[in-house]
């Protein structure tokens, strides 16, 4: 048996053998502790044994012992052992603790409307998982994830996220929001272009509801300037139901307002040709392999849309 220096292909199974054999000093006990035959045992250890090139036991009347060459390895092999288990143990700790956490990044809007709802029945469903809300600027959300910073991140699909990993949550139209009285606020269906003639009342330029509204009102935009553009969606049912113009938002965003201002003098109705619906998106890392967490995260949210 010639000496040789590389051992790259030796296998864990090979060594495990090795080891157990050691530790058993019978090739029955270590074949059943190891649910192999003895025959397939010793194939193992003579395997490993024209790999490093010296013989690893010597049979007595009894037992088989190391040779001098095998204690000299013995202490190695079980360090590949414990170290291989410490890294596993590790490992296991890590997503353990990662999974008792979940990060969920959306927008303040979607904040303060849908996702408390959707915590709130997924904490009954699994309540050994912390749920920690991130309130964040809609264009930092794609950013949270990427880095690291969130596990998922609820936000609308108008950005560009090929690099991440995007479900599908819930498809939210557009409404017209009027006040009480108001000429359209009879009607069953409203279509975009009789908007043209109305003070509005838009989301700033920039924003993923201005971007929608713009491209329904397409070739044709509104007659008038915009009587007043604001930042947030609450300022803008404000204004409507002051009187101050009509409004292009979406449905959850109406109902969570009505929902914490009861005194809020608003009539709702469908805009039509075209339909504008708002996707809202999970988004997570295409690294990431799904966790039970989040999947039951995302399966609650469409619950609770669904519902709402």
């Amino acid at each position: 048996m010639g000496f040789k220096t590389s051992t790259s292909n030796l296998s864990l199974r090979q060594l495990r053998a090795f080891l157990t054999v050691a530790e058993e000093t019978s090739m029955t006990r270590a074949a059943a502790r190891l649910h192999l035959t003895p025959s397939a045992l010793s194939m193992l250890v003579r395997s490993m044994e024209d790999e490093v090139g010296f013989r690893l036991f010597d049979r007595t009347t009894r037992r088989l012992v190391p040779t001098a060459a095998g204690q000299q390895l013995l202490p190695t092999v079980r360090q590949v052992f414990d170290g291989l288990e410490e890294g596993i143990d590790a490992v296991r700790q890590a997503q353990a603790t990662r999974a008792s956490l979940l990060v969920v990044a959306t927008s303040p809007l979607l904040a303060s409307a849908l996702v408390p709802q959707v915590i709130a029945a997924f904490r009954q469903q699994h309540p050994q998982v912390r749920v920690r809300l991130v309130d964040a600027a809609v264009e930092s959300l794609p950013g949270l994830v990427r880095e690291g910073a969130a596990d998922i991140a609820v936000c609308t699909a108008n950005s560009d996220v090929s690099d991440l990993h995007a479900q599908r949550l819930y498809s939210d139209p557009l409404m017209l929001v009027c006040p009480p009285g108001h000429p359209l606020a009879a009607l069953r269906e409203v279509e975009w272009q009789a908007l043209r003639e109305y003070p509005l009342v838009q989301m700033r330029p920039g924003s993923g509801l201005r971007h929608l509204v713009d491209k329904a009102f397409g070739r044709q935009p509104p007659l008038l300037p915009p009587q007043h553009e604001v930042a947030q969606v609450a300022t803008a049912l404000g204004l409507v139901a002051a009187g101050e113009g009509l409004a292009m938002l979406p449905s959850y965003a109406i109902t969570r307002a009505r929902a914490s201002q009861q005194d809020l003098a608003l009539v709702t109705v469908p805009l039509v040709a075209p339909v504008v619906r708002r996707d809202i998106v999970a988004l997570t890392r295409l690294a990431d392999q799904a966790s039970v967490a989040s999947d039951g995260f995302i399966h609650h949210f469409r619950l609770v849309s669904g519902r709402a």
